[in-house]
């Protein structure tokens, strides 16, 4: 049982510790990453088609995280498809061809979408609960949009053995409201 598991057992943690937590809870699922996407593709699109999804946020995977390509593709041959970028401290969607962006990622260069007009997001996430309390990488960018967007379908989009029985969080840590893996959805 890792560090933090155990002083949370205790009731022992706090602010500080969960700081701490948190970052132990990254490096070690880091260094499991990454995994077999085999199956996330029809766990997605099933997703999509149950939720009626038009307007659809994604994100471009980094090499060590659940692999949404296929998906990113099947949903631009039909519905809408916006993409994350970092301006400033803030996040926000959008359309229009990628380009090499902030954090080794692609962002797009068109419009923001406002966020009311999402029909489904997908965050990337290191580790979720089933009370959807989500680790991130701990920058706060999704923290800060969701806290803007609310009430939209968030899902966080993780391998199997990243959903956790708690994830260590603080007030400011938005939670999701589902939970998607190469063999499940999960709605919270």
């Amino acid at each position: 049982m890792s560090q933090w598991k155990k002083s949370l057992h205790a009731g022992k943690i706090t602010a500080m510790d969960t700081g701490s937590a948190k970052q132990k809870l990254r490096n070690e699922i880091n260094l499991q990453r990454p995994q077999s996407s085999a199956g996330l593709l029809e766990q997605l699109r099933g997703l999509a088609q149950s939720t009626q999804a038009r307007k659809i946020a994604s994100y471009s995977p980094l090499v060590n995280e659940p692999d949404l390509r296929a998906f990113n593709d099947w949903v631009e041959e039909s519905f809408d498809l916006y993409y994350p970028r970092i301006i400033g401290d803030h996040l926000e969607f959008a359309q229009g061809p990628l380009a090499a962006g902030n954090f080794k990622t692609l962002e797009p260069t068109g419009p923001a979408i406002d966020p009311v007009d999402i029909d489904l997001v997908l965050v990337p996430a290191l580790a979720v609960d089933l009370l959807g309390n989500r680790l991130g990488k701990g920058r706060g960018f999704y923290d800060r949009w969701l806290e803007v967007a609310g009430g939209l379908k968030v899902y966080a989009v993780v391998f199997d053995s990243e959903i956790l029985n708690l994830v260590p969080h603080e007030n400011h840590d938005k939670k999701v409201n589902g939970i998607v893996t190469p063999t499940r959805v999960i709605a919270i």
